[in-house]
């Protein structure tokens, strides 16, 4: 029996969207948050959406949804990977472009080889990557001094000020930095999830503001340092600090994702114990 391609309903089955794309991650790797319910429904759902499945015998075996952005249309897709190499991606991917038009990027959570062909097969190009790293439970942590003078303190409304300086002074040097207002950075960065405690501001010996880390719930969301404290050791003593406190809250796990173009980073986190766990990437056309 063939597959049939046709329209994804919401009543289409409880979850059916939702398992195929778990069973995709448990297979390539990304993020945990890229499973839950609430981010598919944002990804595969949205006023003016196109949802699109393959059904084999009834059974979702690849689904993909392209929705409209102000200039752009977003697109993502999955294919259970028990049904791979039978060309159900590029049969998806092209339902999904001739559904859009010629102005869409492409998002994914779990970047593959076979995946990165088929994109740049179509005319895309690779205009973002960052690398998901993980901590696994049981991993030993070090133990990093800080360096002489440096004292650190917790988030709190009397250092989230501090918390914006270090952020500004330690990114705003980086190609594509957004320039948030304090107001904008706090509220996307302090969700349910915040873990204040393991959130930690560096101050020198005269009070400036030199370097940060901000984490959430099993998950390392910022670290930055100004540049004048960078190669001094400031960034992997408040990473392991953080991880320490992420740990006694009770993270067994955490993640984080680094920038492809950051390979300095990359190695920070490498000798702090983390492995690759998969790339995000977005891919564009034109």
């Amino acid at each position: 029996m063939g597959v049939e391609w046709r329209e994804v309903l919401p009543d289409s089955g409880p979850g059916a969207v939702l398992a195929v794309v778990r069973r995709c991650l448990a297979v390539d790797g990304g993020l945990p948050v890229a499973g839950e319910p609430s981010f598919v429904d944002g990804r595969y759902g949205g006023p003016g959406a196109v949802r699109i499945g393959a059904y084999e015998q009834g059974r979702l075996v690849a689904c993909g949804a392209a929705r409209p952005a102000v200039d752009r249309w977003s697109l993502v897709g999955a294919v259970d990977p028990d049904f791979r190499g039978r060309g159900l991606g590029g049969e998806l991917l092209d339902r999904l472009m001739t559904a859009a038009g010629s102005v869409v990027q492409v998002e994914t959570e779990a970047l593959t080889p076979a995946a990165e062909e088929l994109f740049h097969s179509r005319g895309l190009r690779q205009v973002f990557a960052e690398d998901v790293f993980r901590l696994g439970p049981g991993a030993p942590l070090e133990q990093v001094a800080l360096p002489d003078g440096v004292r650190v303190a917790e988030w709190g409304e009397e250092t989230r000020g501090a918390f914006y300086t270090a952020y500004g002074t330690s990114f705003a040097d980086r190609p594509g930095f957004p320039g948030l207002t304090l107001e904008q950075w706090v509220d996307w960065l302090v969700e349910d999830d915040f873990r204040p405690t393991a959130s930690l501001v560096a101050r020198d010996a005269d009070g400036t503001p030199v370097g940060f880390v901000v984490c959430a719930e099993g998950f390392l969301v910022q670290l930055g340092t100004a540049p004048g404290w960078r190669r001094r050791g400031l960034g992997r003593a408040l990473a392991a600090a953080a991880l320490a406190r992420l740990r006694a809250a009770g993270d067994a796990e955490v993640f984080l994702d680094v920038n492809v173009d950051n390979p300095a980073s990359a190695a920070l986190f490498r000798g702090l114990g983390f492995t690759g766990a998969g790339r995000r990437a977005r891919f564009a056309r034109p």
